[in-house]
């Protein structure tokens, strides 16, 4: 048996359902931190945008603002990074082609 309020207070209104890109954006920018930074970096920032989007239009019927944020600064970060991490194995590749010759 489930007690209700005493009267004059109100019932706590449900949370919206989280945005599907949003959770999915949360996700890809998780897992892009482990290794796999073009792979789902990218992915991620792209649904973390498309999410926000879609959340700022529905009028309050779907939820998940800071998961579609979240995700697409893991997301960039995670591109960043596998960026400099190409950019640092191309310059030590060519930088001992050049001292061999």
């Amino acid at each position: 048996m489930t007690q209700q309020p005493p009267p004059g207070v109100p019932y706590p209104r449900p949370q919206p359902p989280a945005n599907g890109h949003a959770v999915a954006a949360l996700v890809l920018g998780v897992v892009s931190l482990t290794g796999c930074s073009f792979v789902t970096g990218i992915p991620a920032m792209i649904l973390g945008r498309m999410a926000q989007r879609e959340i700022a239009e529905s009028g309050g019927r779907s939820s998940g603002h800071d998961l579609a944020t979240i995700g697409f600064w893991l997301g960039l970060v995670a591109t960043v990074v596998g960026a400099l991490a190409v950019l640092g194995v191309l310059a030590i590749f060519f930088g001992f082609v050049l001292v061999s010759d």
